[in-house]
């Protein structure tokens, strides 16, 4: 089996997550799930492989790790909304590494600041951020006066990351 055809054999059933083990267990089925999320296929294939992905890291992170090159590429070049959030949602639940560092920090910069991205795009690029300015403290003030730019009136979302933001960062 390959990930296209496990999408779509399930994608329209109610189980679909739940099946995530499946690609933790056969380390083939998982690289083609990667390659597939970071593709450039037609949707759905992308953007389900990708939401697959993130259900992969909530259950088993250090499965994924190997991949954060992969994740990276995808994220900065695709123009995808729903697979540009999967991707910065798993990224953010695995740990900092620093490959194409200083790119991928100007992306999930440009994500904060583009007011016409989705929200869960900005809420993961939000906690992301969080692990950089950890690591290069001097981004916090740069970080900190583009979310003061943001409109008073926002998403619930937005304003706990931005809270949580403000708060792990708080003592830097």
């Amino acid at each position: 089996m390959k990930a296209k055809d496990f999408i779509d054999n399930m994608f329209l059933t109610r189980d679909f997550s739940k099946h995530v083990d499946i690609f933790i267990m056969d380390e083939r089925l998982l690289i083609d799930l990667v390659k597939t999320a970071t593709s450039a296929l037609p949707h759905p294939y992308p953007e389900y492989s990708s939401w697959l992905i993130t259900h992969i890291a909530k259950n088993q992170p250090e499965t994924l790790e190997k991949f954060q090159r992969d994740f990276i590429d995808c994220i900065l070049t695709s123009q995808n909304q729903s697979v540009l959030r999967n991707l910065v949602n798993t990224t953010q639940i695995l740990p900092l590494i620093d490959y194409k560092e200083s790119e991928f920090l100007d992306k999930l910069i440009s994500f904060i600041k583009d007011d016409t991205n989705k929200v869960a795009l900005f809420v993961y690029s939000i906690y992301k951020l969080i692990q950089f300015t950890h690591k290069y403290p001097e981004i916090k003030n740069e970080i900190e006066g583009i979310l003061l730019l943001k409109p008073q009136e926002m998403k619930p979302s937005m304003r706990v990351a931005i809270r949580s933001y403000l708060t792990s960062t708080k003592n830097i």
